[in-house]
């Protein structure tokens, strides 16, 4: 788990952005930074993504929080601390995370604090066999990411290899694809390496699969296919004969 913030004291209510770089599947904890007060009882607090609330709380319910996707609040009495637990993490969850804690004193409302925190997932990268419309073997190198430019190279034996690349979005996330036709089959086994670099990461993702893996796949449905032509051929024949009998 990856942690965010720290307690901020002072006179004016906290306003803090911090950046949050995370892995694919892991979890983040976003600690509100705010200004304590005696007045703890009637305070709210209020976690949202692009203004939409995904976790909000009243002192008089924070056994039982109204938050979305499986989001844990975290509430420490001796210290006062206040946090959230973003499980799981998908690219499609980058966003700025804003918690917002308030002391609900009528009149005034008063704005104990607000942070800000930027959570940005890192890229998935992944290797698979597949085959073109011709039937030809090919890898394709698929990249999950979210904003920003995304540098992606096929290297083999130290080699860049020329390639197109295609892309999609959903829900602000992309998904950009690179296919690379294998060659005619030889006795030798070549290693093929997707190089991808993104901002978010400290150093660029690199994954390798061997070409013989893809041809050996190919010559399996090709030996499958044999075997069910062949099978419907004898499937054929003996019905043949024991009408004939």
């Amino acid at each position: 788990m990856l942690l965010a913030s720290a307690f901020a004291f002072g006179n004016a209510a906290e306003n803090h952005t911090t950046t949050l770089f995370v892995d694919h599947g892991q979890s983040a904890k976003i600690t509100c930074s705010y200004r304590p007060t005696n007045d703890i009882e009637i305070m709210t607090v209020d976690l949202q993504k692009l203004n939409h609330t995904l976790c909000y709380l009243h002192m008089n319910s924070w056994k039982n929080p109204d938050c979305k996707n499986h989001i844990r609040f975290m509430w420490i009495k001796e210290t006062m601390e206040i946090s959230f637990e973003l499980p799981n993490l998908q690219i499609q969850d980058t966003g700025t995370y804003t918690c917002t804690v308030k002391k609900i004193v009528k009149p005034p409302e008063e704005v104990r604090g607000v942070e800000r925190v930027q959570v940005i997932v890192r890229p998935v990268l992944s290797l698979s066999c597949v085959k073109s419309p011709d039937g030809s073997p090919m890898i394709l190198c698929s990249v999950g990411f979210y904003c920003d430019s995304l540098e992606q190279l096929w290297i083999r034996d130290g080699e860049i290899l020329n390639s197109s690349y295609s892309h999609d979005s959903v829900n602000g996330s992309f998904n950009q694809k690179s296919y690379l036709i294998l060659p005619p089959q030889t006795f030798t086994d070549t290693i093929y390496s997707c190089w991808v670099n993104h901002s978010s990461l400290n150093k660029p993702l690199v994954a390798n699969l061997s070409s013989s893996v893809c041809y050996e796949r190919g010559d399996l449905t090709v030996i499958l296919a044999v075997a069910f032509v062949i099978s419907a051929v004898l499937t054929a024949f003996l019905t043949i004969v024991v009408v004939l009998q």
